[in-house]
């Protein structure tokens, strides 16, 4: 399965060997471990993905999800998540590959400047990288808007459910 949905947003993952559900209670039973939204596998990476939708239409409080944004809390959840499923991963044997950390912010309001700020503010947080490691814990970190995935990823790969076919 290459094409995943995430509430009012579907992904598609094209070339991917497998895309995994990977915040799935079922999956996880009882444990507390934080996990990004989905896993797609590759040949040569891992793409851990996480998608954050304050833009949905049913949105409830978007204002409180600016202010989880400004106040850093956002930044720290999103390290956290990495972390534990990195974690989790290794455990399970599967770190015999490089991962990228991809999350999708789709907030139309959010400039650019803050959102650099913010991936910078992610990276320093995971950490992605230490002096006493022998490599990075991921080979990318990157925070993108709805527009700049479509870009990185092509027109296909994302699209808004509410508004239609692609």
């Amino acid at each position: 399965m290459t094409t995943v949905q995430e509430l009012d947003l579907e992904l598609y993952f094209p070339g991917a060997q497998a895309v995994i559900h990977f915040d799935d209670n079922d999956y996880h039973a009882s444990s507390t471990v934080q996990r990004v939204d989905f896993i797609a596998e590759y040949e040569a990476h891992y793409r851990f993905i996480e998608i954050k939708d304050p833009d949905i239409p049913t949105a409830q409080n978007p204002a409180a999800f600016v202010a989880k944004l400004n106040s850093g809390k956002l930044v720290q959840s999103l390290a956290g998540k990495f972390r534990d499923t990195q974690f989790f991963r290794s455990a399970q044997g599967k770190s015999d590959r490089k991962v990228l950390y991809l999350v999708l912010l789709s907030m139309q309001s959010l400039d650019n400047a803050l959102l650099l700020a913010k991936q910078d503010e992610l990276r320093k947080a995971i950490p992605i990288r230490h002096a006493d490691w022998a490599d990075d814990c991921a080979a990318s970190c990157i925070i993108l808007n709805f527009e700049q995935w479509k870009r990185q990823f092509g027109e296909q790969s994302l699209r808004r459910i509410s508004e239609g076919a692609a």
